[in-house]
């Protein structure tokens, strides 16, 4: 029994309700859009099949007229209950309706409804028509013919109004859209769970360490919180380590993200670093130019390489211009020393992408470009790769020739678990080793400080001094 309950998946119902609300409110424009699409074409619908309807009433009392004396009438209790009981069928009745139609000279009598008051002698009579002359006709001319008609069924009778409504000059069904906007939007909702639940079970993506754990054995070597540029002027600006402003604690998870990836690079013998995504804007670039600076403001002589010829963006986001770079270098357009520039800090060097180029493979697999590594590896402590997304190029493999070893940046609550267990699989194959991800543009849990973005890998004080002096060395 134990071992079948042990075969039995357990499901998170946490992680499903949190996955759930996730989708929601990543779809919620959907959900708006189908809320008003939903009550508008329900109230369209309303007012294209809306018919106008109208009801003249009259409250009388019946009596029964004294068969001795004509001109008299009388009322009992008796009498009281038996009017109540025929009076609808006298009214329904086949004789009643063609006494109308052949007094008003119409083809039909329209709804008609009567009641008593308790077991009293007073009725109400209502009409009901899209015609409000025909309703308040078809009234007066019922109250005229019945006493004739029920002469053969209760004895002599006679009507006396109490009052009426007189012709009715307003329907009684007047438009009204709220039931059609409750259906449209309880419709809309029902469709949009639905949407969200299939949204999330086929787009479940990495939010946590154990979520990146369950999916890969790979450790996580840093999170990285979602915090403002403080670039000036960039056009794709980005966070950038900065003296003089953690208000997110992003120097902190920047630093401590750097002493990991040393650490892990120390045990492997290697200097550079290939730091790749799964898909585009999951900040790849972002943890490749902090990750550099980190190193050089520590004092290793660093170099940051553009690779993704493609779409380069390390100038756009440091503001700079990218005239001149590492594809110029390649065919053979400029010299080594053109290309090579120093920003932010005295052992920070960067080489720009240069101009775009629609085929980077073979650029990149040129003997120039393998050359290019081999001389910087003995000029620099590290080597900086940033590459272009596994999962929709074939470049960031071919770059893994160039690199010792690689690093994937995975953007919280983004890319599906399909494409990075794909790009994980595609790095393994090109034997070199992984050395872990790190959780990009995380977003800050309601009632932790700054340094909850480390998980369960470090345990830090809430003063960011405190980390800085443990980083230190």
């Amino acid at each position: 029994m134990n071992e079948f309950e042990n075969s039995i998946p357990k499901i998170d119902l946490f992680r499903v309700l949190s996955g759930l609300i996730k989708s929601m409110k990543h779809l919620w424009i959907y959900g708006a859009l189908m809320s008003v699409l939903f009550s508008g074409g329900l109230c369209v619908r309303q007012f294209m099949n809306y018919t106008p309807v109208y009801q003249a009433s009259a409250s009388f009392t019946v009596w029964l007229k004294n068969p001795f004396y004509s001109s008299q009438s009388y009322y009992n209790t008796s009498a009281a209950e038996q009017m109540a009981k025929t009076f609808p069928y006298i009214l329904t009745s086949g004789v009643l309706k063609e006494r109308v139609e052949e007094q008003l000279g119409i083809s039909y009598v329209p709804a008609v409804q009567a009641s008593a008051l308790g077991n009293t002698n007073i009725l109400t009579l209502t009409v009901t028509s899209t015609d409000p002359e025909l309703a308040y006709d078809v009234l007066l001319c019922i109250m005229d013919v019945y006493p004739e008609v029920a002469e053969f069924v209760v004895g002599p009778t006679s009507l006396a109004l109490i009052n009426d409504t007189g012709k009715p000059m307003h329907p009684s069904n007047s438009l009204s859209y709220t039931s059609s906007v409750s259906k449209g939007v309880t419709c809309a909702m029902i469709l949009y769970l639905i949407m969200s639940m299939f949204y999330w079970y086929t787009h479940q993506t990495i939010s946590t360490e154990e979520d990146l754990a369950r999916l890969l054995n790979l450790r996580c070597l840093g999170k990285l919180p979602k915090a403002k540029s403080y670039s000036q002027g960039a056009a794709k600006a980005c966070p950038i380590l900065n003296e003089h402003n953690d208000k997110f604690g992003f120097n902190e998870s920047v630093r401590l993200l750097r002493v990991r990836v040393e650490k892990e690079m120390e045990k492997k013998d290697a200097k550079v670093l290939m730091v790749t995504s799964t898909i585009a804007n999951e900040g790849k670039t972002t943890i490749s130019l902090n990750l550099a600076l980190a190193m050089a403001q520590k004092g290793k002589k660093t170099l940051l390489l553009d690779c993704d010829l493609r779409n380069p963006s390390v100038a756009a986001t440091l503001g700079m211009d990218n005239e001149s770079g590492f594809s110029d270098y390649l065919e053979d357009e400029l010299s080594i020393k053109s290309i090579f520039k120093r920003i932010q800090h005295e052992n920070l060097y960067v080489v720009f992408g240069g101009k775009p180029v629609s085929n980077p493979e073979k650029l990149l697999n040129s003997s120039k470009a393998i050359n290019f590594i081999k001389a910087a590896r003995s000029s620099f402590d590290y080597i900086i790769l940033d590459t272009p997304p596994c999962a929709l190029l074939a470049d960031a493999s071919e770059i893994c020739a160039l690199a010792d070893c690689s690093l994937i940046t995975v953007r919280e609550d983004f890319a599906c678990r399909d494409q990075i267990l794909e790009v994980a699989t595609l790095l393994n194959e090109t034997e070199r080793p992984i050395l872990g991800c790190v959780i990009n543009m995380s977003k800050p849990k309601i009632g932790h400080n700054s340094y909850s973005y480390y998980g369960y890998y470090g345990q830090y004080g809430t003063s960011s001094k405190k980390g800085e002096e443990k980083h230190k060395n």
